[in-house]
Order: C-alpha cells, then structure tokens, then sequence
C-alpha cells in the first residue's frame, strides 16, 4: 500500500487533468504567482524539455517502422503493388488538378477518359498532397511518399502525448500511452504493409482532441512531482480556432477519420450531461461544443458536404455497405489479448490504471470512465453490423447495422478502423497505469535524483519495447514495389500536346495492377481510358465511357471469357454493326487517341492473339508496331480524314443471345429482369443500342427496326440519352412492326435504351427456358436523313 503522503500527491495529480475540470474556477495567473514561477515546467525551447526528447523517441520509433521504405528511399513505393501507387496519384492529380490545369480537384477526366469521374468518395487524401507538394516537386514522388510512413507516426505519437499528458500530468506516463496510442492497433501494420498513406495520417485526431480539451477547459499548467498549479484559460478563442482547423484538416484527410472524431465530441456532450455541474458550468460547455461545430459546418456544408450528399443520392452505385460484414473485427479474436489488438501486458496496464482513477474518485474518476467508454464504444463499432466468432456469422446484429445504411456512411465499408480511435484512448487509462506503477517504483524506497531519473527511463523503455515488438517486427515484412518507368512513357513526356492514350487490357487486375499502369501518369502526363478508384473496383458506375462506347466496349471485352464476347460480338446479329476498317480510326481519331499500347506482361497468349486481331482491323492487316519492348507494345494511330458516314452502331446490355427465325433473319429479346444488388438497391435494366456520331455538330439520323411483343400487348418506348424519343404500341395480332424514327445526334457517344413498362412474362417452359420475356427487334439499322 502506498503511504499517505504519496497517495495525496496523486490525488492532486489525478483529480487535476481531468477532462471534466472546472476551468474558471482553477485559474491561475502566470506572469504574478510566485509559486506559478518556481514550479512551472521550462519552455519547450529548452533542450530538457519533455518535448523535446519525445520528438527524438517518436522519431527514433518511426524510423524503426517504416524501416523497409526507409532504407530504399527512392527504390520504389512501400506497398506499391497493392494500394500504394495509387495513393502516389492521388498527389499527383491534386497538384496537376491545382496548379497545371486550375480545375476542381474533386473531379477528373485524366482517368475514366473522356467523361471523366468525381473523386469525392475516392481515397484521396487531398490534404497530404497538399503538404508533400513541395517536397514532390524536389524530392520526387517516390521519396517523399515513402516518408509519409516516418512523418504521419512521428506527428501522431506527439500530438497523443500532447492530449494524454494535459490529462495524466506526467510525461514518462504520457509518452507510454502515446505509443499504445501510435503504434498497438494492427492497422498500423496494414497500412505500411499496402501502402495507404492516407490511412497511416493519423495524427490530426489525437490533436484536435487536444485542442477541443483545452478550447473547453484550459490548459493545465504542472508544476513539480507533477502537481497541478492551475489552468490558464485565457485563450481558448484560439484554441477553438485551432480545434476547428483540424477538423478541416481531418476532412481532407480521411471522412472516416472525420467521422471518429465527431462520435468522440458528441460522446464527450452526452458524458458531460451525467456529471456534477451546474447548470451554468454545462451551457459553457456546450456553448464552445456549438461554437465549434457550428463554424465548422458553415464552412464545410456548401463546398464539401451538400455535394458528397447529393452525388450519394444520385449513385447508388458508391453503397459498398453491404462489404461491412467482411471488413469488422472477429469478436473471437479481440477477445484474446494474447492475439488480438492488444498484448497482457497493455491490457493489464489499462487495467490497472482504471482501477487506479477508480479509487481516487472525484474527477479522475469521470476521466476514467470517459476514456472506457470511448474503447467501449469503438470496439463495438468496430464489431461492424453482424457478430463474428471465428470467422463466421453468429446473427446478432451489431452496434455499426445502426448506421451502416446512412447516406455518406453507406460508401464505407471498413468498420473495423473504428478500433484506430478506441486504440486511441486505449493510451489514456494506460498513461494513468504506467504514472501509478511510477509512483509505486518509487514509494519501494528513497532513490537519489539520479535514480529518480533513470528508473522511469528504463520502465519506459522496457515498456515501449514490448508493446511495440510485435509491430516492429511484422513492419519489417513491407516490400518495396519499383516503378520500373517505361522508356516509351519517358519519351512521350517530352510531347506537351494533350491526348489521350488507350491502354490494354482495359480495366484489368492483371500484370502489374491497375494501380501501378495508373502511376505511370506521373510520368507521361497522358489521359487514360483506363483508372483505378476507391469506389469503383467492380465497375459499377454506369456512366463509365468504356462500357458503353463503340470499339472501346469491345477491347475491353476481350479480357473476359470467350462466351461473352460471343454474346455481344456475334458473326451475325440483329443489327448492320460498326465497321472497325471504316470507322475504326476515326473512333481513335475523334477522341484524340494516337497511340494503342498493350502491356505484355498482363494479356495471356489467348487474348493477345484476340487483342491483335481486332487492332489489325482497325488499323489494317499491315499494321507494324511503333515501339515494342519488353514492357509494351505501341501501335500509332495516323490522323485520317471524318468518314463519310459519322454514325456507328454496336448491340449494348440488356438483350439476351441473338437468334435466327425461321425466316432467317436475326432477332434478340430484350432482356429487362430486375435485379436486386446485394446492398439493397433494385436496378431495372433497359435494352440498349451504343452509337457514336464522329462528326462536331449534330446530325438528323434515321433508326429503323422491326419490333414484336412476347404473347401480350405492351407499350415500347425508346429514349436517347435520357430523353424519350417515341412510344409505340406493339400488339401480338399485328405481327412484327416495321418502325422508322427520325433522332437528333448529338455529337460523340449516345446511348439509345428501349424498354417496356408492362413486367416481362415467362416462357412456356420455364424449367427449359427460365428468361423473362418482354419485346423483341430485328433488323436495327442506322442510318443519315
């Protein structure tokens, strides 16, 4: 038991920091105390100074963790392979976006070409491109990317220190919870290991916290033996506004991050409720708690949040929710400390220093409660919607099913990094753990100052190197991924026209990855066909060009199995389909594309083949490549003058296989089965025909087909680009109808849908033919009035 001298000391030394102290009441004046001069700890300018040598022990803890990107500083990016180019791009685009083409850098069309794509819910990190564009623009890309991993630690493990010692008082407590803080949630691995720079940016949260804190209730002045002397509360109007930047700091950061910090502040609100206040003490509380959101959000809604809002509305496609399940921690293995986010020996500090805050009581007591509901909170949101125990789903629906189908939160799928803020106050009891075996350390017996000194250096340092071993060692298991530049980007470099260049295989995982073909836009500074986004890994954005364009659609296509080509890309069809010898290079022509490129090491011999075959009828059988390496192959494109004809024609989704009548002729039903997606959003398809009109200006065009309902009568409307066109009235008795219909092109690539509003019916024999059957078309042609 500790004597009742030491046991008072920190009572005073615990009550004090809390964060439900009483600021007006505590307040001293700096400049006039006495007692505030002769205890005061030195200013940070010192060289003894706990910040300073805090600064030098996170910086020595981070450079043993980003060792691996370190040590190979321009070699290549850390976990390039997987995430880590494409975060490289993501500075890369704000600074062209900012400063080379003056654009909103929310928005592209250097990717996803030519209609471009919103990088709104793309993991963009803006505000790290910001800060690192200096150092990209000497350094380089690659370096500068590689010690994001040594800054983003180093600043967290400051900034937690910052929080936790206004809260604990002592500075050798307080770095131990700032390293539990940085380094003991296994994401800190993952992010290193796959290269998600905007992910390892922690450090604006334990800051802002730090910031709120002290805007709420001052700022804790120490004294000797850490003693509280008092709190300075004079200038939280800047400590507001500095709270108020890292949330803006945070929402160009991360929205998820964003969205912890908000759960924290609304947490802390509610906790403050349930405490021993005054009325009065509560209203000044929440008034700097309004202040502070309400400026906040006067300055984020119009420009960020109302059109994040709007574009979630509006793309159903963004909802990834329904992947929460897959990307929530196994409650199995949180349960045990030996394997889960935390070791014994943290776990049983935290421990420790609740039961410690417990019994002193008071406002200690209500900062160990606070922080054990925050771990509490998070930890069960990061459960995610459904239970898991070992890997499977136990059915008991989950803290995180509350919100997971909001607006905004329905873009994310990753629950489990709620644990990243839980981990975060995980730091808090503990710092009150490791400040009360100091303080028992020292009550074993009398030490001379220069043991006062040295045991609490070595207890820390014995503690940093247990808690961190297991993240330091699987750091070490990072790789390097080399950029391996192409001689061929190189020279194009030097052109400073602006086109575009089509890249093949089209959206495709294979070779080196969408990612890294997406970086080398660093290099070339050519707009792409091709991308690579956070949201859209599946494709599931149906304004995507290649999809839906004549000629692209089907270089795409050859990446998938053969039977979908066939489906698509029949010998014979319904319709007179785009010529590639006439209208091949025009296509190429007209969206500015000289140059087709084809990466070797991601095309199999198969698709090669197939991929050469239609190049060759587009460019002719003659065709000779303009450079070839063992990286690529690049055909050049030559200018060729507007074909007489502007018009193409291509069979779209939404039709089953083309068959032939007894009469010969080629026929497809349209197939208009609604489908449900697994997050919940109902998709009716239409029926769809892809044409481009090459020419500048709009052109009268003629559509001809032959139409016949399935068994019923049913109303056939036909839209262009959203816009109906004509409703015509299909009747089984009358046979197929011949239709002729006057349309209005616009200039570059249209799609024209056909669907029917009465359901689709079954056939005759649905165990042999199980399709829904609506209307069908024959001999579709285009053609100039």
């Amino acid at each position: 038991m500790l004597p009742i001298t030491r046991m008072a000391r920190l009572k005073s030394a615990t009550e004090a920091p809390a964060l439900t102290a009483q600021p007006e009441r505590i307040e001293v004046d700096v400049g006039t105390s006495q007692q505030g001069q002769e205890q005061a700890i030195p200013p940070a300018r010192s060289l003894r100074s706990p910040l300073t040598w805090v600064s030098l022990a996170s910086l020595a803890l981070a450079a043993v963790y980003a060792r691996v990107p370190l040590l190979d500083l321009n070699g290549g990016v850390v976990g390039g392979h997987l995430d880590g180019y494409n975060n490289m791009w993501n500075y890369y685009w704000i600074k062209t976006a900012l400063f080379d083409l003056h654009r909103n850098p929310f928005f592209t069309d250097y990717i996803y070409y030519p209609t471009g794509i919103s990088l709104r819910f793309h993991t963009y990190n803006p505000l790290n491109g910001l800060a690192t564009m200096p150092f990209n623009l000497t350094l380089g890309y690659i370096p500068t990317f590689n010690l994001i991993f040594l800054a983003a630690p180093v600043l967290t493990a400051i900034f937690s220190f910052l929080l936790i010692r206004d809260l604990v008082g002592n500075p050798w407590a307080a770095f131990a919870g700032a390293v539990v803080a940085t380094y003991t949630d296994y994401h800190i691995t993952v992010f290193l290991a796959v290269g998600q720079s905007n992910m390892i940016t922690l450090q604006w949260m334990p800051l802002y916290l730090f910031f709120l804190f002290r805007a709420l209730h001052g700022r804790p002045i120490w004294g000797h033996d850490d003693n509280l002397v008092g709190r300075e509360n004079r200038l939280w109007p800047i400590y507001m506004a500095l709270a108020i930047l890292m949330l803006l700091f945070t929402t160009l950061t991360d929205w998820q991050y964003l969205m912890f910090i908000v759960f924290v502040t609304m947490l802390y609100g509610a906790f403050v409720l349930f405490t021993r206040r005054t009325r009065r003490e509560k209203a000044y509380i929440f008034a700097r708690l309004a202040g502070i959101g309400g400026i906040y959000a006067a300055i984020v809604t119009p420009p960020l949040l109302l059109p994040m809002i709007k574009e979630a509305a509006e793309s159903p496609w963004l909802d990834v929710s329904y992947q929460s399940v897959q990307h929530s921690v196994d409650i199995g293995w949180l349960a045990n400390p030996g394997m889960g986010l935390h070791g014994l020996l943290i776990l049983g500090m935290a421990v420790g220093g609740i039961w410690f805050t417990f019994r002193q009581g008071g406002r200690a007591r209500e900062t160990g409660i606070f922080w054990l509901l925050v771990v509490a909170f998070f930890y069960a949101m990061s459960l995610g919607p459904i239970v898991l125990l070992n890997g499977e789903e136990t059915g008991i629906p989950g803290l995180y099913a509350l919100m997971q189908n909001l607006p905004v939160i329905s873009s994310g799928r990753d629950p489990a990094r709620f644990s990243l803020i839980a981990t975060m106050g995980m730091g808090v009891p503990a710092a009150f753990g490791f400040r009360a075996l100091l303080a028992w350390v020292a009550d074993l017996r009398s030490l001379s100052f220069r043991w006062a000194k040295v045991v609490p250096a070595a207890l820390l340092a014995l503690f940093v190197m247990l808690s961190t071993s297991k993240v330091m060692a699987e750091s070490g298991d990072a790789r390097i991924s080399p950029p391996d530049w192409p001689d061929f980007y190189r020279q194009i470099a030097e052109d400073k026209e602006t086109y575009a260049i089509l890249e093949l295989p089209i959206f495709s995982e294979a070779g080196r990855g969408p990612d890294h073909y997406q970086m080398y836009q660093v290099l070339h500074h050519k707009q792409r066909y091709s991308g690579r986004l956070a949201r859209d890994r599946k494709l599931d954005n149906p304004n995507n060009f290649v999809k839906h364009a004549s000629l692209f659609r089907h270089l795409w296509m050859l990446e998938f199995p053969r039977s979908w080509t066939d489906l698509y890309y029949p010998e014979r069809d319904f319709l007179r389909r785009t010529d590639y010898a006439t209208h091949g290079i025009p296509i190429l022509n007209y969206y500015n594309t000289p140059y087709i490129i084809l990466y070797k090491e991601a095309i199999t011999p198969e698709n090669w083949a197939r991929m050469e075959e239609v190049i060759k009828r587009v460019l002719g059988e003659d065709a000779k490549p303009y450079f070839d390496d063992r990286l690529m192959r690049v055909y050049k494109v030559p200018t060729v003058p507007p074909p007489s004809n502007p018009l193409t024609l291509d069979v779209g989704e939404g039709w089953h296989t083309a068959e032939t009548g007894p009469d010969g002729k080629v026929y497809r039903w349209a197939d208009n089965t609604v489908v449900v997606t697994r997050s919940g959003y109902v998709i009716k398809p239409t029926a769809q025909l892809y044409t481009m009109n090459l020419s500048r200006e709009p052109v009268r065009a003629v559509l001809n087909f032959t139409a016949y309902p399935y068994k019923e009568p049913r109303t056939l409307k036909v839209t262009i680009n959203g816009y109906e066109a004509a409703s015509i009235q299909l009747r089984p008795e009358e046979g197929p109808k011949p239709v002729s219909l006057e349309l209005t092109m616009p200039p570059g690539n249209n799609l024209l849908d056909f669907t029917s509003p009465e359901p689709p019916l079954p056939t005759d024999n649905p165990q042999a033919d199980a399709r829904q059957l609506s209307f069908a078309l024959q001999d579709i042609s285009l053609r100039l009035k």
